[in-house]
């Protein structure tokens, strides 16, 4: 892929992100209230779940969809993922520990996760989270937690997620 190709394919991926945040949050004047606080000026509002939903799947490729998300539904992974969170990491680091796997295990899960837009590879084989799925990333794991009433960062809510799918299996 040349330069040229590269820069259009970003921005193409970046003007469709930009486009899907802008259907998640309307902002709407907010009613002046002053609580003893301050007055809010604009609140941002989100559509209604089922239809902003059935807006994104219907706007998606299924099996894109699906790929992309299958490529986080494996603990090795996840652990992947998390150890590139904290900076570029080359295969070996990551093979050296003891929760990853053999080389080449860890190789086909370097591929999933790249291939799906979760890592990017540089020339000098280092695997990193690139920028623009920071977000997207952080987004797509609280959700897993969401229980509709906990903090996706507790340990309360990590142990229902952890229960709910022990019995569902």
């Amino acid at each position: 892929m040349t330069d040229v190709s590269l820069g259009d394919e970003l921005t193409r991926r970046v003007e469709d992100l930009e486009e899907r945040v802008s259907l998640l949050f309307q902002e709407h004047p907010a009613a002046e209230t002053n609580n003893g606080v301050g007055t809010a000026d604009h609140v941002a509002e989100a559509e209604d779940p089922r239809q902003l939903a059935a807006r994104l799947l219907a706007r998606s490729d299924p099996d894109v969809l699906a790929a992309r998300l299958n490529a986080l539904g494996h603990p090795v992974r996840l652990r992947i993922l998390l150890a590139c969170l904290d900076g570029p990491r080359r295969a070996a680091e990551l093979a050296a520990q003891t929760d990853m796997g053999s080389t080449g295990q860890i190789y086909h899960h370097l591929r999933q996760l790249v291939n799906q837009g979760w890592l990017s590879a540089s020339r000098r084989g280092h695997y990193e989270v690139p920028r623009e799925a920071l977000e997207v990333v952080a987004a797509v794991l609280a959700a897993t937690f969401w229980d509709g009433n906990a903090d996706p960062t507790s340990s309360a809510a990590a142990s229902g997620a952890r229960t709910s799918a022990a019995s569902s299996t």
